[in-house]
């Protein structure tokens, strides 16, 4: 073997190594890249999730708001009733 043998082998040698870490760094970013991918399409899931539990809340709040509001008026007109009941009966009287 002469020398110019021997610096072939060397550099094929580190040529492969090269290569091998190289392989190696791709299948580490494809892994890494499909991770966050994933992460992303959950996020975006979650962040859809929370835009419709917001809706629903601020649909639940008017909901209770008209709740209170008919309550309020019923109340009212009971009150209103029993005057006029009880103003009748002071007038049968």
């Amino acid at each position: 073997m002469t020398h110019a043998d021997d610096i072939v082998r060397e550099l094929t040698a580190e040529l492969d190594k090269a290569d091998a870490e190289r392989a190696r760094l791709q299948d580490e970013l494809e892994t890494t890249t499909a991770a966050y991918e994933r992460r992303t399409r959950q996020l975006a899931a979650e962040r859809d999730q929370a835009r419709g539990l917001s809706a629903d809340l601020r649909q639940a709040c008017a909901d209770r708001d008209q709740a209170i509001a008919t309550s309020q008026r019923l109340r009212m007109g009971l009150v209103a009733a029993r005057e006029r009941l009880a103003g009748r009966e002071g007038a049968g009287r």
